[in-house]
């Protein structure tokens, strides 16, 4: 990446020219700038967590009691130091424990890793030993213990081209491993590690398929990971799945970087394409028998909810392709019928599909059969409603002119469900936990203090880990009881890294979008050194797309490469804007409901309606200077920004695009289904090629050659200017997916930054 200094004009100060490159390189891992604040902690149950301080000079761990607010070190260092001193023969590095995770023994001690090797802490903590390490015959046949007892890891299928890497399911029993290898189902012992293959007519375009956990971005960038236990409690059945993909259509994805070049075939769902089946069965471990669940399977997605308490009933939801409808279902594992409990419909579409691909179903099964949480949003914002069994409605158990966020369980001891919401609408992108009795009652606010509200539930909801902050404000970790009263607080984060190179702290902000009356909110990340007598140029990143919301509200702990970017840019001399338009999530229906069959206009009206808000209270935002970039629909979207407000972006990066409704059919829910004569202009009003020829700023296209709809969208665009006469840049990242390896995206923000600073930065008027 050349020295950014020397892409500076010659107007820019002394002070930012030798300090903008090392400052924006440093930004763009922005968490190795923080130390501390942020607690992650483990559980140890019965209320206490154990947590790391001072890593790595002076590791130390520590547990903590929630309901007391007692907090002691687990390990006396000296003693662990020195005797792990007398296995190694020499003193361990720095002045802590020379761990920062371990494991308990049987018999009280720690099993933990020092140097690539594993050890093992006598329970008076003052005697090191190292692990018994197994055979060459153990290691060759796989029978260790360790590879007895961990689980592997397989290639699990998806709705896309690509796989997810997922772990083996140990069962509940101890006794197996569920996994899949080459496409089918199979069983590995724990007792001698022999794998028994169950299925045999597994291929790439029907895989079977087993529950793992899913990983989902949930509110304010924050990971959501779910995982439905596939076995039942008694370790007897498994709950298993066929993907198959024959019935969808294909695309063409061609590898260029070895002799010959390879051409693939891939299956690929575009608009209208019939989705790939979920074909559920159960499979009994004792004679490997499956029985096929009786349900339709054409144009559904299928999420498993998990067993009944004796196992022979499990349960799963369904949802249509449009998602205007979701089904609760039952099956009997012995015969394998299937009743319907509950279905909901929609005008609209009643969840996302980023969701429901990350296991979030909306949907969770309560402890001792008291039936269902279901979430929906009928009465215009997300809500919990509680059903029996028998798919009755029992009672609402939230409401109020808020949304919940996500359900965080249910104290079976009290009957208090936990979860999270936008509790104050005073503040819609707050995040608070909140309790409220399944039985009925008001709803309890536990959280307190302006910002996003990260919680680490006690398993036995004795008491919770607090994280609060704000973009301005860094996180500062608490220990709360069950109450919400703070009975510890953890260290202060350390910024002092941040604030040397220059960071200046960002400001929330709130203005009113198109129609003059909606409140649209979002972040400024202003220059370093911020000085609000001088003019900055402005970089817009956006998403724009109905699945996720994208402005972050909390102090930004995450987020490197080309997601550290609105963190990064201010270091170059821009001030970096980032807001959610009106049709994104997490807030009322009503809000996000306007992006249904009206994919585009609101969000480029909505964004350039908000710069132009901001800038007549900041007289240092120069809107002579103004460009945008987003990737994935970020990338759609700041092209469609630059062609529908021409007199405000000059200049734009598109990466990973797609530009066409009818690449692929997670559009469909939010045009009215698949395509057809009714929606018909809704597609085409979303469809960006046709207005290749309305651009008049200076465009960047970024896509992976592996990337295969993004890519085929991206190369039909760049004709579609070419067509035009239109000039434009576009950079290829040789066979790379939708997110981009470290050298490339190293090259790919390079190259982003140029552009800006040719056609930004050192633009003049007009």
């Amino acid at each position: 990446m050349p020295k950014l200094r020397e892409q500076m004009s010659e107007g820019v100060s002394d002070e930012l020219e030798a300090g903008a490159d090392a400052g924006f390189r440093a930004c763009l891992d922005f968490p190795a700038l923080l130390k501390g604040g942020r607690v992650v902690a483990q559980r140890m149950g019965a209320g206490r967590f154990w947590f790391v301080e001072g890593a790595p000079a002076n590791t130390c761990i520590k547990a903590v009691d929630v309901t007391t607010g007692a907090c002691e070190a687990l390990f006396d260092v000296g003693r662990v130091r020195k005797a792990l001193q007398a296995v190694i023969g020499r003193e361990p590095p720095y002045r802590g424990l020379p761990f920062d995770s371990f494991s308990r023994t049987r018999d009280g001690g720690a099993a933990f890793r020092f140097e690539g090797e594993d050890y093992v802490l006598s329970p008076t903590g003052d005697r090191v030993s190292p692990s018994l390490k197994p055979s060459f015959i153990e290691l060759a046949a796989g029978t260790d213990l360790k590879a007895r007892t961990c689980p592997r890891t397989f290639p699990q299928s998806s709705y896309f081209h690509g796989v997810n890497v997922a772990p083996e399911m140990p069962s509940p029993d101890g006794q197996w491993f569920a996994g899949i290898q080459d496409h089918n189902l199979y069983l590995r012992s724990m007792a001698d590690g022999r794998v028994q293959q169950v299925t045999r007519d597994g291929g790439s375009d029907c895989a079977w398929d087993i529950e793992t956990p899913r990983t989902a971005m949930g509110a304010n960038w924050s990971v959501v990971t779910r995982v439905a236990d596939p076995w039942s409690p008694d370790g007897l059945r498994l709950f298993a799945t066929q993907f198959d993909k024959r019935c969808t259509g294909l695309i063409t994805r061609t590898r260029m970087l070895k002799r010959i070049d390879e051409v693939e075939q891939l299956h690929w769902v575009r608009s209208g394409d019939k989705l790939p089946q979920i074909l559920p069965y159960v499979m009994y471990t004792m004679d490997r028998r499956l029985v096929r669940l009786d349900v339709e399977n054409r144009d559904r997605m299928l999420l498993f909810l998990g067993w009944a308490k004796d196992g022979k009933d499990l349960y799963f939801v369904q949802f249509h392709r449009d998602l205007k409808s979701g089904t609760v279902f039952a099956a009997d594992s012995l015969t394998g019928e299937t009743r319907a409990l509950f279905s909901e419909q929609g005008k609209t579409f009643i969840r996302l599909q980023h969701d429901l691909f990350g296991g979030r179903s909306g949907c969770t099964l309560l402890p001792a059969g008291l039936g269902f949480l279901w979430e929906s949003e009928r009465d215009g914002w997300k809500h919990l409603y509680h059903y029996g069994m028998n798919g009755n409605l029992v009672r609402r158990v939230t409401e109020g002119a808020w949304p919940v966020v996500d359900f965080q369980g249910i104290d079976e001891h009290t009957g208090m469900v936990y979860f999270s919401a936008h509790h104050d609408q005073r503040r819609p992108y707050d995040i608070h936990l909140c309790r409220v009795p399944l039985n009925g009652g008001p709803v309890e606010r536990l959280t307190e203090g302006e910002g996003v509200h990260e919680v680490q539930m006690a398993p036995d909801f004795s008491g919770f880990i607090d994280t609060l902050s704000k973009p301005d404000t860094p996180p500062r970790s608490v220990a709360c009881n069950a109450e919400g009263e703070v009975v510890y607080r953890f260290e202060p984060m350390d910024t002092s890294a941040l604030e040397a190179v220059g960071w200046t702290p960002p400001e929330e902000f709130c203005v009113k979008a198109a129609d003059g009356t909606t409140d649209l909110w979002g972040v400024i990340y202003k220059p370093r050194n911020f000085d609000p007598g001088k003019s900055y140029p402005v970089i817009e990143h956006i998403y724009g797309g109905p699945q996720v919301s994208w402005a972050s509200h909390a102090f930004p702990t995450s987020g490197t490469g080309i997601w550290g970017l609105a963190q990064a840019l201010p270091q170059l001399g821009y001030v970096s804007v980032v807001l959610d338009a009106r049709g994104t999530p997490e807030r009322s229906k009503g809000f996000q409901d306007v992006v249904f069959k009206e994919w585009r206009r609101h969000v480029t009206a909505d964004h350039a309606a908000a710069l132009r808000a901001l800038a007549k209270e900041r007289a240092w935002m120069d809107l002579r200077r103004v460009g945008i970039w987003g990737h994935s629909w970020g990338g759609y979207f700041a092209l469609a920004c630059m062609i529908d407000e021409p007199d405000l972006y000059r200049a734009g990066v598109s990466s990973a695009p797609g530009f066409d409704p009818y690449d692929a059919f997670i559009y469909e829910p939010y045009l009215d289904g698949v395509p057809g004569a009714e929606n018909r202009e809704a597609y085409e009003a979303a469809l960006l090629y046709r207005d290749a020829p309305r651009l008049k700023g200076k465009l960047q296209i970024i896509a992976g050659s592996d990337d295969v709809s993004v890519w085929h969208s991206s190369v039909k665009m760049s004709n579609a200017l070419i067509e035009a006469g239109i000039d434009h840049e576009f950079v290829m990242l040789p066979e790379q997916h939708h997110a981009f390896a470290t050298l490339h995206e190293r090259y790919a923000i390079d190259k982003m930054i140029g552009h800006f600073d040719r056609y930004v930065r050192n633009a003049g008027e007009r």
